[in-house]
């Protein structure tokens, strides 16, 4: 078959086009990182959530105490607001956020809990992390997984599993309407909020 030469310039620039479509596609997918094994999401035959491993070594995005979603009587003087609460993040979730502005599957955040301590010499005033509960909960972003696209999960003590809170229970909704940013309360972690912010001046 001859192919006239009027037709090779459009025949090229076609061919060019879908090589740069492609290579694009390659680009993009290079580019977003898939979560090391030990810090991906990992369910039971039952459907559980695995307790996550080695989250003590996330990346921490922020801490409160004493912080409340319902109006609460003030603490007596002298004592401690409430625990600390401290929120952490899979290392490679955190990067992609930073590069992209957007949390990919399969991110995981982790709340943790501590006793509101003061006990430790040289302290004479305020408070500090003491020891920490065994209990945390995980906030997993996970497509099909619920209408909002994250869910929530109870990690007991001693529980190497948790089934996946009901969406009926307030923590959905809460989050749906009052989170700043895909379901995360984005306006109490200062590098995430920080990064939001830096997209939304540009």
């Amino acid at each position: 078959m001859q192919i006239r030469r009027s037709a090779i310039g459009p025949i090229a620039a076609t061919l060019a086009g879908i090589i740069a479509v492609v290579a694009w596609g390659g680009v993009a997918r290079s580019q977003q990182q898939d979560p090391p094994a030990d810090q991906r999401p990992r369910f039971s035959q039952t459907g559980h959530l695995v307790k996550p491993v080695g989250w003590e070594a996330w990346v921490m995005v922020g801490s409160s105490t004493g912080l409340s979603y319902a109006a609460a009587p003030p603490p007596a003087a002298g004592a401690a607001p409430g625990m600390f609460h401290n929120v952490y993040v899979q290392p490679w979730a955190y990067r992609e956020f930073d590069r992209t502005g957007a949390f990919p599957q399969r991110t995981m955040f982790v709340l943790s809990f501590y006793e509101a301590s003061r006990k430790s010499a040289p302290a004479r005033a305020g408070f500090y992390e003491g020891d920490r509960l065994g209990a945390i909960e995980v906030h997993l972003k996970q497509a099909g997984i619920d209408k909002t696209g994250w869910g929530f999960f109870g990690f007991g003590d001693s529980a190497a599993t948790a089934a996946m809170i009901p969406a009926a229970a307030p923590c959905y909704s809460c989050h749906a309407t009052e989170a700043a940013h895909d379901q995360v309360f984005t306006q109490f972690y200062p590098p995430l909020r920080e990064r939001l912010a830096r997209a939304a001046a540009h």
